[in-house]
């Protein structure tokens, strides 16, 4: 019996722990889906991150120039890869037009090597960041892995997909946001 209630109260407790970041995916989650709910702009003052090439990327030089879409993902993670396919072609698509994608990685310190060989193979096209100490990913809210952000020119989120994306529906969103640019 004593050992059933070391195992409930270990249960009770991880759920507990986990509560709040459920919570908060759950509300930002909603907030993403919510079109009227009103814009919230991400923290990218001082963010810096290094490049596949190890060169520091102020992550406020991609604002001003059109819609950005952030992706966070890993090596690891399945979903994530699935989804390089389409943001690789919505890069190529809707670049000429003025959509910036940049891939945040959450490999971490230990297998930041694998990275640049990894993004090769894959044929990822856009720029591609590391966020070695998971400041981007703390900063952002990027709760689970993929999440994928769109931002407009001026840094304010107007779409979350938390998991992965509905590319249909970024691309949609995407085209609100570059109206009747012309293509370059």
């Amino acid at each position: 019996m004593s050992r059933l209630r070391d195992v409930t109260v270990v249960a009770l407790g991880v759920a507990l722990a986990l509560a709040p970041m459920h919570a908060a995916a759950e509300a930002q989650s909603a907030a993403a889906t919510n079109d009227a709910a009103p814009k919230q702009r991400v923290a990218l003052a001082g963010l810096r991150l290094p490049d596949l090439d190890g060169n520091s990327v102020d992550m406020q030089t991609y604002l001003g120039k059109g819609p950005v879409v952030i992706d966070f993902w890993a090596t690891w993670c399945k979903p994530c890869i699935t989804s390089l396919p389409e943001l690789n072609r919505l890069y190529a698509d809707l670049a000429p037009r003025g959509l910036q994608i940049v891939g945040i990685n959450e490999d971490g310190q230990r297998n930041a090597a694998k990275v640049k060989p990894f993004a090769k193979t894959q044929g990822i096209r856009y720029p591609v960041l590391l966020d070695l100490d998971r400041e981007a990913q703390s900063r952002l809210k990027a709760l689970v892995l993929p999440t994928t952000l769109l931002l407009d020119s001026e840094g304010n989120v107007v779409h979350t997909s938390l998991g992965p994306a509905d590319f249909k529906e970024l691309r949609a969103k995407i085209e609100t946001l570059l109206g009747d640019a012309p293509t370059k």
